[in-house]
């Protein structure tokens, strides 16, 4: 936040509005699983590109198929799990372990530990599995100051891990089987239909339908300079910075001495922005 205040007052201001919970994970009062991202669904979506040309009933079966032999290759990686927790909860649990050597843990009560370093002092509770850190209580694995406090005890850190992270869980998960959809044959009609379908009321759009998808934050897109005040990233309507004083430029000018003007007819500076 001190960092954002010096480069931007009003950004620090705009943020310290917003309560912290919806935007920092460490007041965050749910469980994240220090998971943020849709980047499984995104992947998969991407697998089903090339089926959205295809019929209903077509694209139905391609998506049970794509999903069964998802099914079947996690059910695959969860049978060949020799370790008691995943693979990313195990390399967790290392570094943390590894990092808890740097800590000294005091017992203060039952269930309550004192754990100091060279600058900071927490406070662990294992029974509550708590910590000032949220760490603990926010991933539900030991963090490292859990960790420590664990080293003082009799107790198993694995204990005190959520069962989600077992690996038993991840293979009861993806335990499920898609039975394959019925041949038309074997399809119960009714005498009388139930109801009438009608098809939407939609207008189709002129043009052909875009297929590809367009991923903003991988692409560059055009960079503009505000005729105003010559900064990236906005614009004359929405500026409210005061004009720049530009120095006269000779129009009649040729060779490399001569301006370069952009697409407001007002002349560029270095780094040129066309």
């Amino acid at each position: 936040m001190e960092k954002i205040k010096e480069m931007n007052e009003n950004a620090h201001k705009w943020i310290s509005d917003i309560p912290k919970e919806h935007w920092a994970s460490f007041y965050f009062k749910g469980d994240i699983y220090d998971v943020l991202t849709t980047n499984r669904s995104e992947c998969f979506n991407a697998v089903l590109k090339d089926a959205r040309k295809l019929p209903i009933a077509s694209l139905v079966e391609h998506t049970r198929w794509k999903t069964s032999d998802f099914l079947q290759k996690c059910q695959e990686m969860g049978q060949g799990w020799q370790t008691k927790l995943t693979h990313y909860a195990e390399e967790h649990m290392a570094l943390a372990r590894e990092e808890s050597r740097q800590y000294t843990a005091y017992r203060i009560g039952v269930h309550d530990y004192e754990v100091k370093s060279l600058e900071n002092v927490d406070a662990v509770n294992l029974h509550l599995q708590t910590c000032t850190c949220r760490a603990f209580q926010t991933i539900g694995l030991p963090c490292e100051h859990a960790m420590a406090a664990i080293g003082i005890t009799y107790f198993d850190p694995y204990d005190y891990c959520k069962e989600w992270y077992h690996v038993q869980r991840y293979r009861d998960t993806y335990d499920e089987v898609l039975h394959p959809t019925l041949d038309r044959t074997q399809w119960q009609v009714p005498p009388e239909p139930l109801m009438t379908l009608l098809p939407p009321r939609a207008k189709r759009p002129p043009g052909r339908p875009r297929t590809r998808r367009t991923d903003r934050e991988l692409q560059s897109g055009l960079h503009y300079n505000c005729t105003t005040c010559g900064q990236l990233g906005q614009n004359k309507r929405s500026c409210k910075e005061p004009p720049i004083v530009r120095q006269p430029v000779d129009e009649t000018a040729v060779g490399p001495s001569a301006p370069i003007f952009n697409r407001s007819g007002v002349p560029c500076e270095p780094p040129f922005f066309l």
